[in-house]
């Protein structure tokens, strides 16, 4: 003979009981009565149990009328099916009940699951925001402090270890490597001491760490160090991987993608550069396109496709117009520019230099004012304006010098040299390959750069100098720039 089944009630309680792994003891103890009284309630032999006593004892345990009212659904849905008959022949039968509510509970609960999802996606969305939010205040106390001071409150106050601000960390040094290579590695590193002290399960720490391990390497790339760099990569993608299962979606791979393709290109693995930039638009959400579609660009103009470079640009200018980023309108333009440069178009080109001056003021970035200034001398020498772009390249030499950005001088050194050359003023050049020679040493280029530079020296010593051997050298210094293994018979 089959044993009574308990009443609703009691089902329930037992139920929520022992989804919490508590046995009837530990529940009587916390409710303050004995064990025989909760196991009548769960069984109904005995004492009655209401709905209100019901809610007491679940309490304790952290339940509410909510889950006691889902609990009762669930069990209703399952309870056996009545033997009596229907009153009437247009009712349900008690099996025909049954079943219709166990459809009912099985719609119910898949609903209840995609409500939770998205719920869940809500919340998820929410915390993130409010973290970010937070991340940006905790960065402007950062940002007026000095960088040993910076480390200590790292080091001191958890709220400076967040997961968000690591990410905004990375974020301004990936800003600051458009300036100060140093700067932008000192807040990568800050970023990664953050991560290592961070809060989280070791998978997550590790995601993490993967992500800030991706600025490290870019700012040694920018700094010039490719073999540190490409060490840097391979540890940040190991960590990344081994944490992948952490991370729901919060930091964003795409960045990882984009930057491991800066190092391509510095590199001159052009196919390898731009795979990993359609990888990163492809995961990137609309609103990145436009800068992914920039580095694309200047990786296509490095490998000496200025016309596939313009294509890339043109088709990222709608997108940096609507994201309403100054910086990257800048950037955008003053890429335009050096392609049609590289073109021989540069009538197109200097209608666009005075827009591109306005955004470099309005930034109020030196550097990028001074580059602008260069630019506009390459404009004017390409129009035949020389005694303007003599006067642009003089003052640029000048500014990054006093900058301390003497590489940069130097460049435009051999410039100004190429315009000597073909006005005829040989021995002008002497002075301007002696700085060259001076400043590149300084510099620490390496043994085949410096040794291509004497050959120059030499050259403009004897007045033998040409001003297609300076385009040779000056095209074969701005590569090796960041790709230090360049041969001078690849690269001139």
């Amino acid at each position: 003979m089959p044993r009574p089944i308990p009443p609703p009630l009691g089902l329930t309680l037992a139920w929520l009981r022992m989804a919490r792994g508590w046995t009837q003891q530990e529940l009587a103890t916390a409710a303050g009565a004995s064990r025989n009284v909760v196991c009548s309630y769960e069984t109904g032999q005995g004492k009655n149990l209401s709905r209100e006593r019901l809610e007491e004892l679940v309490a304790v345990m952290g339940y509410g009328s909510a889950e006691i009212e889902l609990a009762l659904r669930t069990l209703r849905a399952v309870a056996p099916a009545e033997a009596e008959e229907p009153p009437s022949p247009a009712e349900l039968s008690g099996a025909d009940l049954r079943r219709a509510r166990l459809a009912a509970a099985r719609f119910g609960l898949e609903a209840a699951e995609v409500a939770e999802r998205h719920l869940r996606e809500l919340g998820r969305g929410r915390r993130v925001r409010q973290a970010r939010a937070r991340a940006a205040r905790l960065w402007r106390t950062l940002a007026r402090r000095r960088p040993a001071e910076r480390r200590l409150l790292v080091e001191a106050a958890a709220e400076f270890r967040s997961w968000a601000v690591c990410e905004r960390l990375c974020e301004e040094s990936e800003r600051a490597a458009a300036d100060r290579a140093t700067r932008a590695l000192g807040l990568a590193r800050l970023a990664l001491r953050a991560a290592e002290l961070a809060a989280g399960s070791e998978g997550w720490r590790r995601r993490l760490r993967g992500f800030c391990w991706a600025f490290v390497a870019n700012a040694l790339r920018v700094g010039g160090r490719l073999p540190a760099a490409e060490a840097a990569w391979a540890r940040a993608w190991r960590l990344w991987r081994e944490g992948e299962g952490a991370d729901p979606g919060i930091l964003p791979e795409w960045r990882l993608l984009d930057r491991e393709a800066s190092l391509r290109r510095a590199l001159r693995q052009w196919d390898e550069a731009l795979a990993l930039l359609d990888r990163a638009r492809a995961a990137a959400p609309p609103t990145a396109a436009g800068r992914i579609l920039l580095n694309r660009a200047l990786t296509l103009e490095q490998a000496g496709e200025s016309e596939a470079a313009l294509a890339a640009l043109y088709e990222a200018a709608p997108i940096v117009a609507g994201a309403e980023e100054p910086r990257l309108s800048c950037v955008l333009r003053f890429n335009v520019i050096t392609n049609l440069c590289h073109l021989g178009r540069h009538r197109e080109a200097a209608e666009l230099v005075p827009q591109v001056r306005q955004l470099a003021v309005e930034l109020g970035n030196e550097l990028d004012l001074i580059r602008v200034l260069w630019l506009g001398g390459r404009v004017a020498a390409g129009q035949g304006r020389r005694g303007e772009a003599r006067a642009a390249f003089n003052q640029a030499r000048r500014d990054f010098a006093a900058h301390g950005n003497g590489y940069d001088a130097a460049l435009v050194a051999l410039e100004l040299a190429v315009l000597e050359l073909e006005d005829g003023h040989t021995v002008s050049v002497r002075g301007l390959a002696k700085e060259m020679v001076w400043v590149f040493r300084a510099q620490g280029v390496y043994r085949e750069a410096l040794a291509a530079l004497r050959l120059f020296g030499q050259a403009a010593e004897a007045e033998t100098a040409t001003a297609e051997q300076a385009r040779r050298l000056l095209a074969y210094m701005e590569r090796a720039r960041h790709y230090r293994r360049l041969r001078w018979s690849d690269g001139g």
